[in-house]
């Protein structure tokens, strides 16, 4: 079986799907993956072979300039989000859809996997007469942003004869049961696995440690400009938490923190899932990422959304279940981070509903166990024809 993956340019939208692409692999079955120029060297540090659909671009590009390349300024309310988001993808589409039909064309896939947003992929499959797999990605979106996306490509759907972006005919869910959004309760389930690029482990990972360790993640923008004060107050507030404070940030955000405080490591970009589940609370933005990881961990977590809607729906979620506590919208100062990360740390409750919620993700089936479920769409497709 031959196998197309398609996902936009980003870490967050294709290493979600790097376990199940390893997986058809081990199988015996041919994958390649396809996106953008420039995600090449993404794609290649995965060990996966890679076939561009477009140019060098990034998801910025897309998501912050129209079709006439006026720019976009981010929207302030969940409800403008939800449809900027759905837009850009939707013109991420329009740009890729010819370099994937191009690529469906010449591979001729069996089946064609996808990030739940890479459109092109669902349209082009349904052009070529390809069963379609949907890969969900974190605790999922809302599906407000497919209409949005839907809307903004209507010019490139309308000309295939298409009134909407056409659904898969298998659609996989990682995020667990217990904190599904109500409409994804019907999903099949696929066991979130993190992939991480590799790495030398530091020793501090695997060093025994006499006190508790939180993580502090806020993404590559948080610590740069107006939130370089607050990371600063963060970096001398939490340790006092009688705490470890391990500091993943890129080098370059890094730079303009030090002198680092004594209680604090500087991580860098490190394996994040790895790093996880050596701690016992970590405060971060929100990221799909990095919320699976800690989720997988069974560690408890103190979300921080700023801007992506998705970031928002999965604090709640996670509050409501008890096993994370949220401080949504950027209206907030260091002091109310440092409450509640010692609530985290302090109230045993918050690491039961955690634990319980990474037994869930234990259970459900791993990307090797779903295969036959992808592989009999290429049954089904061969004696429907």
């Amino acid at each position: 079986m031959r196998v197309l993956i398609s996902t936009g340019p980003s870490y967050g939208l294709f290493f979600p799907l790097v376990p199940l692409a390893w997986a058809l692999r081990a199988a015996g079955h041919e994958v390649v993956c396809a996106s953008p120029e420039g995600h090449a060297r993404t794609v290649a540090s995965a060990g996966l072979n890679f076939a561009p659909t477009y140019g060098p671009m990034t998801m910025r590009e897309v998501m912050l300039a129209d079709r006439a390349g006026r720019p976009v300024t981010i929207a302030d309310t969940e409800p403008e989000l939800l449809e900027q988001v759905g837009r850009g993808f939707g013109r991420l589409a329009a740009r890729t859809l010819p370099g994937v039909d191009d690529v469906v064309r010449r591979l001729r896939p069996d089946v064609v996997v996808a990030e739940p947003h890479a459109y092109s992929a669902a349209v082009s499959a349904a052009t070529h007469g390809i069963p379609y797999v949907r890969h969900g990605i974190g605790m999922g979106f809302d599906p407000v942003i497919d209409r949005w996306g839907a809307d903004e490509l209507a010019p490139e759907l309308t000309a295939r004869g298409l009134a909407d972006i056409p659904g898969p005919a298998l659609d996989l869910d990682p995020c667990p049961a217990p904190v599904r959004a109500p409409h994804a309760e019907h999903l099949p389930p696929i066991r979130y696995i993190p992939f991480e690029a590799p790495t030398t482990l530091p020793a501090w990972l695997t060093t025994p440690r006499d006190r508790p360790r939180v993580l502090l993640t806020l993404g590559t923008v948080a610590p740069q400009g107006r939130g370089l004060p607050l990371f600063r107050e963060l970096l001398a507030a939490l340790p006092a938490l009688g705490v470890e404070l391990v500091v993943a940030v890129e080098d370059k955000a890094l730079s303009a923190l030090e002198p680092l405080p004594d209680a604090v490591v500087a991580a860098g970009w490190l394996p994040l899932a790895t790093a996880v589940g050596v701690c016992d609370v970590i405060v971060h933005h929100g990221g799909g990422g990095t919320t699976m990881a800690g989720i997988r961990a069974g560690v408890p977590q103190l979300l921080l959304p700023q801007v992506l809607p998705e970031q928002y729906d999965s604090a709640r979620r996670l509050a409501d279940h008890g096993s994370a506590l949220q401080l949504p919208g950027g209206n907030f100062s260091s002091s109310d981070i440092v409450d509640a990360a010692g609530r985290l740390l302090g109230e045993p409750e918050f690491t039961v509903r955690a634990r319980a919620l990474a037994a869930a993700v234990a259970e459900m089936p791993s990307p090797v166990e779903v295969l036959p479920y992808i592989e009999s769409l290429t049954k089904a497709d061969m004696s429907a024809s």
